[in-house]
Order: C-alpha cells, then structure tokens, then sequence
C-alpha cells in the first residue's frame, strides 16, 4: 500500500495481505512504531479506531474527521491502491488484475510469491526457489524479521470477534480482492512450475 498502480511500467507486480492482518498492522504500526513516534499520542484504543471507521463507511465527513488520529485509512486500503473500486463482477474483476500485473500475489506466501516474481522477470530459477534443494532449505533457517519497532503484528494479535466484525465491514473489497489474488496466483504458479518443469516453494 505504499504506491498506487499505474500503467506506465512494462511490468507491474504486487502483494496483497490479508486484509484482517493488514488493518491490525496498520493500528499497530501507527500506535507503536518508530516511525509514528510523534503522533502515537493521537492513536484511541484499536476499539474506537475500528468503530470510528466504520462510521466513517459512506460518510467523508467522518472519514475527515478520523484524520484526527493522524494514522492511515484502513476502509479497502489496498483495492484502493491498485483498483479504485472492484467491479462487483468477478469475471471481469479477475480479468482487470490479470492484465494490470504480471504478477499478483499473497503476502502470506512471500517464499512463493518472491520467487515466482523474480522467475517472471528474470526468466531465471534460483535454486532457492525449488523444493528440497539446499539452498531451498538454508534460505527457510536464514530470515531476518523487520518488525518497525512493533511490539504487536496483525498475524499474531489475537482479535475479539467484535473487532472481527468491525474490520470485515471496512474491507469488504479487499477480502473479494485477496480472494482473486490466490485464485489468479495459483494459475501463474502452475504456469510457472509446467514452464520450467520445478516445483516452487
């Protein structure tokens, strides 16, 4: 989410988070990191800035409001970025984002996403990218976290069914858009692997 889609490059790709994860990583990350250190203090309780937002659903005058929290706007952030606003039309959605990325992939498969990314562009396999070689499995002992500072991350804070609910209200699309992401995600996969006959972790 930290650039909109054009149509000027030759090549665009793109990861889409899973939205509930995203929202909570977007509270957290203006509440507790670094980088927000000087405006933490305007941040309510992930209750109340869940609650603000879903108020704020078709009524700008709230979302302008909101700005008081001087944090991110979590309503659809990521359709936002690289669609404006899904068609409703599942076939032609999914056609839209197959012609506007070369890749379109799930952030919570980053090994596979990187890898059929970089084999797309490079027309490369790096022997990381293949199942059981060596490399394969030294790159899964070797991660470093950037964490921001964060003391909390949106896929391990545990969130109680009424903030569930708040956020499936202010991410409708961007569920829908997540959904067309693994779908169009699994087809490039498989384009991939039968391509360059590998299977890809």
């Amino acid at each position: 989410t930290e650039q909109t889609y054009s149509h000027h490059p030759k090549r665009t790709y793109t990861m889409i988070r899973n939205p509930r994860d995203h929202v909570i990583s977007q509270y957290f990350h203006c509440a507790e990191s670094k980088e927000h250190y000087y405006t933490a203090k305007f941040m309510p309780s992930l209750d109340e800035w869940l609650e603000a937002w879903v108020l704020a659903l078709n009524n700008e005058t709230k979302a302008e409001e909101n700005e008081k929290f001087k944090c991110y706007d979590p309503r659809n952030k990521q359709t936002s970025f690289v669609y404006r606003h899904l068609a409703n039309d599942e076939k032609k959605d999914l056609e839209t984002l197959d012609k506007r990325f070369e890749v379109i992939a799930p952030f919570e498969r980053m090994d596979t996403s990187i890898c059929v990314i970089f084999i797309q562009f490079s027309g490369r396999v790096p022997d990381e990218c293949v199942c059981a070689s060596e490399r394969e499995k030294n790159r899964k002992m070797n991660r470093e976290l950037v964490d921001h500072g964060v003391k909390h991350h949106g896929s391990s804070f545990v969130t109680t069914a009424e903030q569930d609910g708040m956020i499936a209200k202010i991410t409708t699309e961007d569920v829908l858009l997540h959904k067309y992401t693994n779908q169009l995600f699994e087809k490039k996969l498989k384009e991939t692997e039968q391509v360059y006959g590998i299977t890809v972790c």
